[in-house]
């Protein structure tokens, strides 16, 4: 909120284009209209469906890339060879030295490869608001990143161009997972270059677990009700149980991902009807049930933090002992190790989200999608494109990100996040990544073998006007928790009518 906020975005987007391993927004993503989206994906079928520079160009260290293969076709020159000027978001900013110093040596190693592109970077960090400013500006780079919410948004707008024909070229078919490929892609058309997906847990103390009696993490809502009770602790201000409870857009996001748990289905929240209307569906059911039972969280059991946190202070709840089980992302453990250095991360474990009343554990997912200016010409659009792909997936590159790893704390490895990819390439590249683990990947475990095997579904974020539907559940919580008098299923109703009339009315 990851929604996305993205607090540590410029190092994050450095590492991904590094190392791709998934690196952390705090703000929600989803999936276009066309994904698979009216039933829960099975983790098993996402995990294993098939399982310009002012630096002076640097030469690539030697590295041995024989265990991550050479897996996409570049092209001997890029528009012809003639000049061509790009714009490409994630460079870092001025007030990150050694990390901009970093981002401008692989520029410069791509302009060494194809000395016709010039590379003008950007520090935008994406978000829904700032994002349509520039659009209405037409100061969209050429080469930008969405929220997975937002991707229909953006290809319907047309503000995205269809990159199906580099994929092809350059042998991507059947490399990517299909499941995850299939947020990038509409009608057929391929419009985005996955970046990362994540998946929601519950983050723990193991060390605060222990010494309340409590061996293992929760496994249903009503025992963390119970356990969160033994766990709080007024006089030393630790919260048993913590979310995001600001109230704004993060909030409904992480509130989303318990009324999965609950039953909720993506395709519920908001329906799409025959006619190509729109029908607001929270306020009824599995959201409900869940509003309730935080109510239940702050006025009867008296569990959460008395503050209301956003997605940074809720990490930092975890990572300085005040909460002891923490919803979140997998990818924020990238955050609390570089935000909060002399913590020990290995007092922290990650487990599946609890189940709810159908004894059912969901998980939400989300990410980042790389897509071109659609306003570009076309061989802005090849440069931009190819860009992305040889910082992704260019072995050598690769191995140079897994080589800062281990000598910069910044660059983090071993989160447990979803895998982009699917069969040898994605076996070699966690071998790979295996090697230069710098998070306690043991602590994981849990949440790593429930996701692989099956038994946690996975169910994609809100398709249409997701980031508004984020909004309006955040004002929902947010009055449930400031009102004890506040009865859930008016005040949502209420909310949901609001939706109805200020938002989904007014989509053609």
């Amino acid at each position: 909120m990851k929604l996305r906020s993205f607090r540590v975005l410029f190092v994050l987007n450095l590492l991904i284009a590094l190392i791709l391993t998934a690196c952390g927004e705090a703000t929600p993503t989803t999936n276009p209209t066309d994904a698979p989206a009216a039933a829960a994906t099975t983790a098993a079928e996402i995990v294993a469906t098939a399982t310009t520079a002012d630096s002076q160009p640097t030469t690539a260290p030697a590295a041995n890339t024989a265990s991550l293969p050479a897996v996409i076709t570049m092209p001997e020159q890029i528009a012809g060879g003639r000049p061509v000027e790009i714009t490409v978001v994630g460079m870092p900013p001025e007030s990150q030295p050694t990390t901009l110093a970093t981002w401008k040596e692989q520029v410069a190693r791509f302009q060494q490869v194809y000395p016709n592109v010039t590379i003008i970077g950007s520090d935008y960090a994406y978000a829904p608001d700032t994002f349509a400013a520039l659009v209405a500006g037409n100061q969209v780079p050429t080469l930008f990143e969405v929220y997975l919410t937002d991707v229909t948004k953006v290809v319907e707008q047309e503000i995205a161009t269809d990159l199906t024909s580099v994929f092809s070229a350059s042998k991507l078919d059947g490399l990517f997972n299909p499941n995850i490929l299939a947020i990038a892609s509409k009608d057929g058309k391929i419009y985005g270059i996955p970046r990362f997906a994540y998946a929601m847990g519950l983050g723990y103390n193991i060390d605060m677990l222990k010494a309340a009696g409590f061996d293992t993490p929760p496994t249903s809502w009503q025992e963390l009700a119970t356990m969160a009770k033994t766990l709080t602790n007024r006089d030393t201000n630790v919260a048993g149980f913590s979310f995001i409870t600001d109230g704004g857009n993060a909030t409904g996001w992480q509130v989303t991902t318990m009324a999965y748990t609950f039953g909720a289905k993506q395709a519920d929240l908001v329906k799409t009807n025959s006619d190509g209307t729109y029908s607001a569906g929270f306020a009824t059911g599995a959201p409900v049930d869940t509003l309730n039972y935080i109510k239940e969280l702050r006025w009867n059991y008296d569990v959460l933090p008395r503050e209301n946190l956003d997605w940074a202070r809720n990490g930092e709840a975890l990572a300085t002992d005040r909460a002891a089980l923490v919803v979140m992302a997998g990818d924020q453990f990238n955050w609390i190790r570089t935000t909060f250095p002399d913590v020990d991360l290995k007092k922290f474990g990650f487990a599946p989200l609890p189940v709810g009343p159908n004894a059912k554990s969901v998980s939400l997912v989300g990410g980042n999608i790389a897509m071109v200016n659609a306003t570009a010409d076309d061989d802005q659009k090849e440069a931009a494109a190819y860009f992305r792909l040889w910082t992704q997936f260019d072995p050598a590159e690769i191995q140079i990100g897994y080589d800062l790893s281990a000598k910069d704390p910044q660059y983090v490895i071993g989160a447990p996040v979803l895998p982009l990819y699917v069969g040898d390439y994605q076996t070699a590249l966690d071998t790979l990544q295996a090697k230069y683990a710098n998070l306690p990947v043991e602590n994981y475990q849990l949440f790593r073998d429930a996701v692989t095997s099956g038994k946690v579904a996975l169910e994609l974020e809100p398709a249409i006007a997701g980031q508004e539907y984020y909004g309006a559940m955040g004002a929902v919580v947010s009055s449930i928790l400031t009102d004890q008098a506040i009865d859930p299923a008016a005040n949502v109703t209420e909310a949901a009518t609001v939706f109805q009339h200020n938002v989904l009315d007014q989509l053609k």
